[in-house]
């Protein structure tokens, strides 16, 4: 009953603090959809969105200790006998916390980690962003060489969506998923948020240990706003 205990309520621990990232998260998009002048690249919108994710948790829980960290090396796995090569990788965004009904003190580290990514038209013949998303963005969740929330079943994509219309974009992304033999992406319940942030869900199987994962894709509708 005791072994019982603790993971469940770690397991509890875990799901409530998801809700809460992801509340986050959506929030920080919102902000960051209004902001004036916003750059196109995808490293300068993490700069922006990190600064929209403080704000966001200041404003929705006010009492929060825990901030997103921008570019944090994958954290080490208990599972590892030695560094692995993931360990060199940099997820765009992490938030790292104790949890204190892990029974395991080595285990006891969770991260919610959240990948980054451009969506709408090829930026180059050689260079297709909805294609990219899945490629460099949610693949590298699946891959033994990136092992992003590697033992964790839950994590998050953002999607900078910058043109084109919003069916052609998901099925762009669709396809590129298929050809690597992941499932599709399922459209939220409440639809396309024209101007807002569109939820979709992704579970997907994975050569670990913590499989399937249920990834969280927040696309933030940046397509009427002046960029630079």
């Amino acid at each position: 009953m005791n072994s019982k205990g603790p993971a469940l309520r770690s397991l509890n621990a875990w799901n409530k603090r998801v809700k809460r990232f992801l509340t986050i998260l959506a929030r920080a998009l919102e902000l960051l959809q209004v902001e004036t002048d916003l750059p196109s690249a995808e490293v300068q919108l993490n700069r922006r969105l990190h600064f929209c994710l403080l704000q966001a948790t200041r404003e929705l829980y006010p009492g929060e200790e825990i901030a997103p960290v921008l570019e944090c090396n994958n954290q080490p796995d208990p599972d590892d006998e030695a560094r692995a090569k993931r360990e060199d990788k940099r997820p765009d965004f992490q938030w790292i916390y104790l949890d204190r009904y892990e029974p395991d003190p080595l285990r006891c580290s969770k991260q919610f980690v959240v990948e980054c990514k451009r969506l709408g038209s090829p930026t180059r013949a050689d260079w297709g962003l909805n294609a990219n998303y899945v490629e460099h963005g949610i693949w590298r969740f699946m891959a033994l060489e990136w092992g992003y929330a590697k033992g964790f079943s839950s994590a998050a994509m953002v999607g900078y969506w910058q043109d084109m219309d919003a069916d052609a974009v998901l099925k762009e992304v669709n396809e590129a998923a298929i050809k690597r033999g992941l499932n599709r992406l399922n459209l939220g319940r409440q639809g396309w948020q024209t101007g807002g942030v569109t939820t979709l869900d992704h579970k997907c199987e994975r050569p670990f240990p913590v499989s399937p994962i249920l990834i969280s894709h927040l696309w933030a509708d940046l397509r009427t706003l002046p960029s630079r």
